[in-house]
């Protein structure tokens, strides 16, 4: 059973995003400093210690990882936009590390999971353009964002969302014995921060991830 009621804002979404990615592999002396710090109160943590083992970076890396058995390429940023089509939802453009642009579409929600991404209500959008028919961006789930983008001219941390992706929607949910709508992979957490601040601010969220303040 599926949750239509979520209402949303588009004006959480406007923007540049970039990659989880970029924080994880970032060799800004002070991001990969607050990383070392965050190792090191998880690995104090015997409850969370397993996730450290091979490096909480390396965690991290495999839960956000922006590639897919459909995209092997990683997915540097995104730009969210109005949409052009009338019965869409929001535009999105896709971003190679490079900045190459992978493919540009508008999306329409075509329903909400109840509780999908971090148990969260979670939307599935999809697009109807024509030229998606086989691209693996044609499905998209995606929570709203957190905090809201208008929360960091605030004081507030950086806005970030999750996100998976694929051509077939059954690719990404399934029903469960009561039939509600699952994700088939819920440990797969791939990740856009608003593409704004600065290395402190991106510390800030890496914090807040390890409950270090």
């Amino acid at each position: 059973m599926t949750d239509t009621s979520t209402s949303f804002n588009l004006t959480d979404w406007l923007g540049d995003w970039e990659s989880f990615e970029h924080y994880i592999d970032a060799e800004d002396e002070t991001v990969r400093g607050t990383w070392d710090e965050a190792e090191q109160a998880v690995l104090a943590n015997p409850q969370m210690a397993p996730m450290a083992a091979n490096g909480i970076r390396k965690f991290w890396a495999m839960a956000c990882s922006t590639t897919s058995p459909e995209n092997i390429i990683h997915i540097g940023y995104w730009t969210v936009g109005e949409p052009n089509n009338a019965d869409a939802d929001v535009s999105i453009t896709w971003y190679a590390e490079d900045n190459t642009n992978l493919d540009a579409y508008d999306y329409r929600i075509d329903h909400v999971i109840a509780h999908g991404l971090e148990g969260s209500p979670t939307y599935v959008f999809v697009t109807d353009d024509s030229h998606a028919e086989d691209s693996p961006f044609r499905w998209l789930l995606a929570i709203a964002p957190l905090p809201s983008r208008t929360a960091f001219a605030e004081g507030g941390l950086l806005s970030h969302l999750h996100f998976q992706y694929a051509n077939d929607l059954h690719t990404l949910v399934e029903a469960d014995g009561s039939g509600t709508e699952v994700l088939r992979n819920p440990r797969w957490y791939a990740t856009m921060c608003a593409d704004e601040g600065t290395a402190e601010d991106r510390c800030r969220i890496i914090r807040a991830l390890h409950h270090l303040d």
